[in-house]
């Protein structure tokens, strides 16, 4: 069934609580990573599932306060990440967005990562408000085979400093 949006408010739905998440086809996340990723085995359909979490700003929140979430990701998102991580191109993709869609056009497909070519800082109040976070990455997905590279935590990025007149 088509939906008649009468311009661009749409706002697709996604989960209440920590952890941010595409419920269905079409939906769009915009997320800054704020910390390294966490590597994790989920269960699914009798299968063991490799998976990847970040602590996360949502540019796409309504209050400030539900901001920083928890975005967890299988190993083709994982792996397009890395790879603007690793490109001379883009590098550390904590300084820039991404746009995440679910597009579900193949399971090679299914979702399509788009870096924003603004590359910023992050500000005060967003430093702010990932320290005063109380989300503890390691501890939501422990339990669950849960494997880190590098030390998972936030960034340290310092705020950015005013340009002299």
């Amino acid at each position: 069934m088509a939906e008649q949006l009468g311009g661009y408010n749409f706002k697709p739905q996604t989960s209440s609580g920590v952890f941010l998440s595409l419920k269905q086809k079409g939906d769009t996340i915009k997320i800054r990573l704020v910390s390294t990723p966490v590597h994790y085995q989920r269960e699914w359909e009798g299968k063991s599932r490799e998976r990847f979490a970040w602590l996360v700003l949502d540019r796409n929140a309504e209050k400030p306060e539900d901001m920083v979430r928890v975005f967890s990701a299988g190993v083709s998102i994982y792996l397009i990440i890395k790879g603007l991580n690793d490109s001379e191109d883009w590098g550390d993709p904590a300084k820039y967005d991404l746009t995440i869609t679910r597009t579900e056009e193949s399971t090679a497909n299914y979702y399509k990562v788009i870096p924003s070519p603004k590359h910023s800082s992050l500000t005060e109040g967003e430093l702010k408000l990932i320290k005063e976070s109380k989300i503890d990455l390691l501890k939501i997905v422990e339990g669950k085979g849960t494997k880190t590279f590098g030390e998972p935590g936030k960034i340290t990025e310092e705020p950015p400093v005013p340009e002299e007149e």
